[in-house]
């Protein structure tokens, strides 16, 4: 709607043909008149429309590149975009400035005071959408890695030696596009996995900077692969040269992705995606945007192997199988449904016990079907039967990812859509875990076994880590009656902080906070603790309330 004149309205309709452009309404809808073809790149993703307030028809069309129209639409020119990102979604105005505009990108937030001929990069906002988080075992400071949305993969420290913290500088890219799950070498932490949307897949040195690409290709004759988005891969716990990658059929490398092998027939259910019913029916290979920005379907999208026993491997899929090999692919059995899991639910986390060979547990993710309630599962017969340890979850936590503890085999992660919960008895009750965590979507989950660190993927607010979980393995009923805990603490890096004149560069230069700097205590108490001050006002107030004068 026309901020100077509300009978005005501006329409974007992405059909295809004659049917599809740019429209606009002088009478408030009651008629349209096309003004051009214009349909932005990719509708589903963006093309909401910014009528500027301070000129009238000048509109802004969000698009790969931003459109603007000076005359309602008629013509359409490109904003410049150099030193800027791409792919727009929001703008807001200075209602005092006309030349001001803030925009948000798959980049972040931009300002310019010049209506888009300059851009100013704003920097110090935590606000990355990480699909995936890994870890090495890098030392002294291990590194962690993660796929963004739409800014590459990127690997950083989870510590430094600049007592100012981490700062966006000590980042590094390993692969472009949009990011996906890194792999890191367990004995060598400068050889990298890593991923970028539908499969693509590099082997990156970080001494050298030599970047190899290892994607599985097709045999001849072979149909063509089917990657999802944010493909399966791990390196096999028996085997630091072993990898497994997934799109419909699993991959094999034992040279560290110099040759596959397929270790799989199609383990989807094979359907075809356009003969699924859409709003509650088969629709028209002529309907709007029918496979316009459809993603592949009928692949794998998990992925585990039993760190007990090689070559028990589970993959899911997204159309709601479980496949199962005993010996490394030769043979494998399919779980078209788990009891309590409506059927064809995407199964969005497999993960192989690291305690009992037989244990495997698997969460799912029906969201794609308006069904928002959280699906954990466990089986204690490879698959064969499957138990709900859902338990006390709340109804709208979709479940994204979960992680089992290397100690205490009862205590368990899982990332939701509003956050991390932990249970210590194998899904019985589940606590939220927050402390500084805020309530947004956990993706991944990865754990640092030898500094016992959690590390979460958040879709929208960066890597989070939870430095020393070890008291979680203690907690019970009867340990929270104690009047007191001191668990035990973790052994202390010696060396000495780093200082840097970076303190001076303003509040716009960002840096993450390092963990504590030197011993770390860790304690409970049952009835929490007062000051000295807490308790001589608590007895102030008791004294007035009853009439005698306080003693000071």
């Amino acid at each position: 709607m026309s901020p100077q004149d509300p009978d005005v309205l501006y329409a974007t309709i992405p059909a295809v043909g004659e049917d599809g452009g740019f429209f606009r309404s002088a009478n408030r809808g009651e008629s349209w008149v096309k003004t051009n073809d214009y349909v932005p790149v990719d509708p589903q993703y963006y093309q909401e429309i910014f009528p500027d307030p301070h000129l009238f028809d000048r509109v802004y069309v969000m698009d790969v590149w931003i459109q603007v129209s000076d005359d309602g639409g008629k013509s359409f020119r490109s904003l410049n975009s150099r030193f800027k990102h791409v792919d727009n979604h929001a703008m807001v105005f200075d209602p005092a400035d006309p030349e001001y505009l803030m925009v948000g990108s798959d980049g972040g937030i931009y300002e310019s005071w010049d209506r888009g001929e300059t851009w100013k990069f704003v920097d110090n906002l935590p606000i990355a959408q990480f699909y995936r988080v890994g870890l090495d075992n890098s030392k002294p400071f291990y590194f962690v890695y993660g796929g963004t949305q739409d800014n590459d993969t990127q690997g950083g420290p989870s510590r430094t030696t600049n007592i100012h913290g981490i700062r966006n500088s000590d980042w590094f890219i390993t692969v472009g596009g949009d990011g996906y799950q890194t792999r890191v070498d367990p004995d060598n932490p400068d050889i990298l996995y890593s991923m970028w949307q539908y499969g693509g897949l590099v082997r990156y040195d970080r001494v050298s900077g030599e970047m190899i690409d290892i994607q599985p290709q097709e045999e001849p004759g072979e149909a063509a692969h089917r990657w999802n988005w944010d493909s399966p891969i791990i390196i096999s716990p028996h085997n630091p040269a072993r990898l497994y990658y997934a799109c419909q059929r699993l991959y094999r490398s034992d040279d560290r992705g110099n040759k596959w092998t397929a270790v799989s027939p199609d383990l989807s259910r094979q359907i075809d995606l356009n003969t699924l019913p859409v709003f509650g029916k088969i629709q028209s290979i002529d309907a709007v945007a029918k496979n316009m920005s459809t993603s592949n379907y009928g692949n794998i999208v998990s992925l585990t192997e039993s760190p007990i026993v090689e070559g028990l491997i589970y993959v899911g899929t997204d159309d709601g199988l479980i496949q199962v090999t005993e010996d490394g692919g030769d043979n494998w059995r399919a779980i078209d449904q788990v009891s309590g899991v409506p059927k064809m639910t995407y199964v969005s986390r497999l993960e192989a016990s690291v305690h009992d060979a037989d244990t495997v547990y698997a969460t799912f993710n029906n969201k794609k079907q308006a069904d928002f309630k959280p699906y954990v599962f466990i089986s204690r017969d490879r698959g064969q039967t499957w138990s709900s340890i859902t338990g006390d979850l709340p109804d709208r936590e979709i479940v994204y990812s979960l992680m089992q503890d290397h100690v205490k085999p009862e205590l368990l992660f899982v990332g939701t859509e509003f956050g991390l919960y932990f249970t210590v008895d194998e899904g019985k009750q589940w606590i939220r875990l927050k402390g500084g965590l805020p309530t947004i979507q956990v993706r991944d989950i990865d754990i640092q076994r030898e500094e016992n660190d959690i590390a979460l993927g958040t879709f929208g607010r960066g890597f989070y880590i939870l430095d020393d979980y070890t008291s979680l393995r203690e907690v019970s009923e009867a340990a929270l009656e104690q009047e007191a805990i001191l668990f035990p603490a973790k052994d202390a890096l010696r060396y000495v902080e780093m200082s840097s004149r970076v303190v001076n560069r303003g509040e716009t230069f960002y840096t993450a906070k390092n963990p504590p700097f030197g011993a770390t205590f860790t304690y409970y108490l049952k009835d929490g603790y007062k000051t000295l001050e807490g308790q001589r006002i608590e007895a102030e107030k008791k004294a007035i309330k009853a009439g005698e004068e306080p003693k000071i």
